[in-house]
């Protein structure tokens, strides 16, 4: 544990059965706060946090002895363990990065296209030589197979931007052979799919170029 600047009150390392919800408790997905990409002091931001940010993060501390609240502004990630690991920079005088477990099962929901996303970028710097997507969307599958819905690489798309900056600051990603050969490609497929053909498909056109799309991706 940590010691807070607010008032002494000790702030845990971690928290789990997290949820984050905006100022009316409506629940959002923590990735809609900006990114820190590195430590350096006064850079590595997506954009500046800002003070107004209306974001809070909730969840179980202490082995679920305590319930925790508390403003966040921003989220960084970690891809050199086991598993990616995600920090919370909580609402404070000093910074204050809280690590989350497990989400809470109503929110995985919200979190799930940012959690498969960085277990995609976490296979890609261990597994540099893998050519095969297919082998790449096997070990997401059996990550994630609790999921109703298997994970694909729909759920990378609204994250392209910055797993494409991960691949910039990261030079394993950026030599990392599945994501040369198919995660560049089906991202420029999806683009041209949902902002440039979409409007003019039917709906057998769209499954028949949703499919190209995905095949490209596993061979």
């Amino acid at each position: 544990m940590s010691s807070s600047d607010e008032e002494g009150e000790i702030v845990p390392d971690c928290v789990t059965n997290y949820n984050f919800v905006n100022s009316k408790g409506e629940p959002i997905s923590f990735s809609s706060l900006p990114l820190k990409w590195n430590n350096n002091e006064g850079s590595g931001w997506e954009q500046k946090p800002e003070p107004t940010e209306h974001a809070f993060l909730r969840g179980m501390v202490e082995d679920g002895h305590r319930w925790f609240c508390r403003k966040a502004i921003a989220w960084k990630f970690e891809l050199s363990y086991v598993l990616p690991e995600i920090y919370i920079l909580l609402h404070a005088k000093y910074e204050r990065w809280m690590k989350l477990q497990e989400p809470e099962k109503s929110y995985e929901d919200i979190v799930r296209t940012v959690l498969i996303s960085l277990h995609c970028l976490r296979f890609l710097k261990n597994n540099l030589e893998e050519e095969s997507g297919e082998a790449l969307w096997k070990h997401i599958r059996r990550t994630f197979n609790t999921y109703e819905v298997p994970p694909s690489e729909d759920d990378l798309m609204d994250h392209m931007q910055w797993i494409k900056e991960a691949a910039s600051r990261d030079k394993d990603i950026a030599k990392a052979k599945v994501y040369a050969l198919h995660l560049t490609t089906t991202a420029v497929c999806h683009h041209l799919i949902h902002t440039i053909c979409f409007p003019v498909l039917d709906k057998m056109q769209y499954f028949l170029l949703s499919s190209i799309s995905s095949f490209l991706l596993i061979h």
